[in-house]
């Protein structure tokens, strides 16, 4: 912002304005423009001398800091949108941008939140000191901005077909195993590779240092970011209470993730998912004594929220032509992976891993569609694939999928209904004949579950204090479940 101010004083002939001219609140924060929050606030990191002028105690990290760590750097080549961005030409922003939007958003619901948050604190614990406000608001940005930082090319595709071949660390708070996902290795990246910048940010964004600073005595601990951002999400009675009544907005029935990505991804593809109300829905939300809750006159809110996200995943992410390119994904992607990346889980070669992205990816694949680094006998980590992978990657590329959707059926079903509908829907379709037919099934969770195993529940409370109905019936117009399952017949 410094240079920013100075080149314009000079352009236009006038003289510089000096430290003393300019307010020290406008050397702490930066603003990232963005087209569904307006402006995004960043805190940069003040010198000591600056950090004394605003009565703050001297930072050796701000958020600008994390920003520009070669970790959160590498999302600008993942995509948002995996392969839909082959269907939806407008669709290239990345998981970078969607971060900052998250972070921004999960700064929103914890000032919101920290009112009710204290109220609710001094009940439950009275004899222990409230975290501050600044610590709060800083947490929860953190975790927004971080919470994809584990992803791999192609995003959630990576998990399904590379990352679900490992095991996740073992976590003694987790009943038994479970394969190994992005989340997993966002932690680990959080722990290890970002802790130490997390320790030394002081502040979050604001014009009243008292309110946004942390306490001289607190300190962010990493693990926090990575207790937040887990999934499933986890249960531990060892992380301070504040923070597992704030889990549910990483994890619960709405999330501060996806109430950035519904807007985001609608805003850049450029289609209409009806009213997204998602100020009315913060204004009546609440902490109370069983943590997130709902007043009741904000249902509505939630219902329109939870309708325009089963919009996108039916005409978007579900879309017949993006299903078909990840028929043909499927075939090549973990192979493709092993080339480049070789068979080590990314959890145990976290430094190599850094360098995995899409470019890389897409680079490589560009070379195998033309017929070079092709091998009989491909070996983990050679950079070559077979014939046949390149020649798939040749279709991919050129958007020349070799799938045809041939019949369609949708359908919507209770929690209960679930395994009997899949199956029938199944049955209905005919059967699979590989590798000319398929069967494909896309599932969303219309409306998430009303508890996990953790503290992630949403507490619904009626116009009288009393709890209201749970959301099953509250939301009984939305099922538990959708269905998008289509037969495919390989045309090339």
């Amino acid at each position: 912002m410094q240079d920013e101010t100075l080149r314009s004083a000079e352009s236009e002939g006038v003289a510089a304005p000096t430290d003393r001219q300019v307010h020290p609140l406008l050397w702490a924060v930066n603003l990232v423009s963005d087209p569904i929050h307006g402006y995004i606030e960043l805190t940069k990191r003040l010198t000591p001398e600056r950090a004394s002028e605003l009565g703050l105690t001297t930072e050796t990290a701000a958020e600008g800091d994390l920003l520009d760590s070669a970790w959160v750097q590498r999302m600008r080549r993942i995509s948002q949108l995996q392969s839909a961005r082959w269907v939806f030409p407008t669709a290239e922003h990345s998981r970078f941008t969607h971060g900052l939007g998250v972070m921004h958003e999960a700064g929103l619901w914890a000032r919101h939140l920290y009112p009710s948050l204290r109220t609710a604190l001094a009940a439950a614990e009275p004899s222990t000191q409230p975290p501050s406000e600044g610590l709060v608001v800083e947490t929860l940005r953190l975790a927004g901005l971080l919470h994809d930082v584990g992803h791999g090319p192609f995003a959630h595709f990576f998990d399904e077909h590379v990352l679900c071949h490992f095991a996740a660390p073992a976590d003694p708070r987790r009943v038994g195993r479970k394969s190994l996902t992005h989340e997993d290795l966002s932690q680990l990246i959080i722990e290890r590779e970002l802790g130490d910048t997390i320790r030394g940010i002081r502040r979050a964004p604001g014009a009243v240092p008292e309110r946004d600073a942390l306490a001289p005595d607190e300190r962010i601990d990493p693990r926090w970011v990575s207790f937040l951002i887990s999934k499933p999400a986890l249960a531990d009675p060892s992380m301070p209470r504040w923070l597992r009544w704030l889990q549910p907005l990483l994890s619960g029935v709405f999330t501060v993730d996806n109430l950035d990505y519904v807007r985001r991804d609608a805003y850049l593809i450029g289609v209409s998912t009806g009213p997204v109300d998602v100020e009315r829905l913060r204004r009546y939300s609440f902490i109370g004594p069983r943590g997130l809750s709902l007043y009741e006159p904000g249902l509505g809110a939630l219902e329109m929220f939870l309708t325009a996200r089963l919009f996108m995943y039916q005409q978007i992410y579900f879309h017949r032509s993006v299903r078909a390119i990840d028929l043909d994904l499927a075939e090549v992607f973990r192979p493709s992976v092993l080339a480049i990346f070789g068979d080590a889980s990314p959890a145990e070669a976290l430094g190599h891993y850094a360098d995995l992205d899409e470019y890389a990816l897409l680079h490589q694949a560009a070379l195998w569609a033309r017929g070079e680094a092709l091998s009989e006998k491909p070996a983990p980590g050679d950079g070559t694939v077979t014939r046949e992978v390149g020649r798939v990657w040749q279709a991919i590329l050129l958007r020349r999928s070799r799938w045809r959707a041939e019949t369609e059926l949708r359908r919507s079903y209770e929690a209960a209904e679930r395994d009997a509908t899949r199956a029938a829907t199944k049955a209905e379709l005919g059967a699979e004949t590989p590798p000319g037919v398929t069967i494909d099934l896309a599932e969303i969770d219309a409306r998430p579950a009303e508890a996990t195993a953790t503290d992630s529940l949403l507490a619904i409370v009626g116009r009288d204090g009393a709890p209201a109905a749970p959301l099953s019936e509250s939301l009984a117009r939305l099922p538990a479940y959708s269905l998008v399952a289509r037969r495919f017949r390989r045309a090339g």
